[in-house]
């Protein structure tokens, strides 16, 4: 077995850098220990290294290998553990590559958020992300990203109904068209220690809709829903304004000026057959200024 070849390590044809090569779609269940209960999230991961000039392949086999030795059967404590979970297997998949100087992970999961609601507690589903990528000389970037559901409602159309129909004063409780929508948030840190709690971080999207989308809602629920909507309509644009302010707004003392929040945000159009997105990066230390400038 010593002397089987190894492709890999030949030169290639074109001796070229490749800024990374992964596997993709691995999934592996990660569990967690949270107020003394566990939680179990299937993930969906990604391995990544980079490849030097000289080098023909990676061994795909080592990613996987390192996924199974870093992540095993072991179970991760709270949020934040989850991070260093990630951060494990970056360091074993850099080990594992001595050819490479940079290894990135990454996963995906569905997280259930319990949101207190002006309904009550709910149950909302959340796409928690997390990538981690680490250099051979210890430099690291972290980031940390939630996708979440809400509901807007069209300003535009609702004062256009009220001004042809003659009814402002009776603003904002007229007809509009509505929709879902999805926002993204990513916080990237250049380190692993930091203060981003994944409840606030969820809650400050939510936040940032015209309402949220609740599982459970009666008559009564679906009339208090409807009319918290239609008294806070909200462009796409506003709700990835709100999003970035309310991001930096919660996380202030736990960011620093080279931290980045990027945003995305899609409306899924009722009345379109096209879908409508806004998205914005800023690093903390432009936020500042521009917030304390009003640019």
């Amino acid at each position: 077995m010593c002397c089987l070849p190894d492709v890999q390590n030949r030169r290639p044809a074109v001796e070229i850098c490749l800024s990374k090569v992964c596997i993709s779609g691995f999934y592996k269940r990660i569990c967690l220990n949270v107020d003394g209960s566990d939680i179990c999230l299937d993930a969906k991961m990604s391995a990544c290294v980079n490849l030097p000039r000289n080098q023909r392949g990676i061994h795909v086999s080592r990613n996987v290998e390192a996924i199974i030795e870093a992540i095993g059967e072991t179970k991760f404590a709270g949020f934040k553990k989850l991070e260093e979970a990630l951060h494990n297997l970056t360091r074993t998949l850099l080990n594992k590559h001595t050819y490479a100087s940079m290894a990135e992970t990454s996963l995906r999961t569905l997280y259930i958020h319990r949101y207190s609601s002006f309904m009550g507690m709910d149950e909302v589903p959340t796409i928690l992300m997390i990538r981690d990528k680490l250099w051979r000389d210890d430099r690291e970037e972290l980031t940390i990203g939630v996708m979440v559901k809400g509901m807007t409602v069209c300003p535009c159309a609702q004062e256009v109904y009220a001004y042809m129909e003659k009814l402002q004063s009776q603003l904002p409780h007229v007809p509009s068209h509505s929709q879902r929508t999805l926002a993204s948030v990513n916080i990237t840190l250049n380190r692993l220690d930091n203060g981003i709690d994944l409840a606030r971080l969820i809650d400050a999207v939510i936040n940032s809709f015209s309402a949220p989308v609740l599982n459970y809602l009666k008559r009564e629920g679906e009339y208090r829903l409807v009319r918290r909507a239609f008294e806070n309509p909200r462009f796409v644009e506003d709700v990835a304004r709100s999003l970035v302010f309310n991001v930096y707004e919660v996380f202030t003392n736990e960011l620093r000026d080279e931290d980045r929040i990027a945003v995305k945000v899609v409306s899924f159009e009722s009345i379109h057959p096209y879908n409508l997105y806004a998205y914005s990066s800023y690093s903390i230390k432009e936020l500042r200024e521009k917030l304390t400038k009003g640019a």
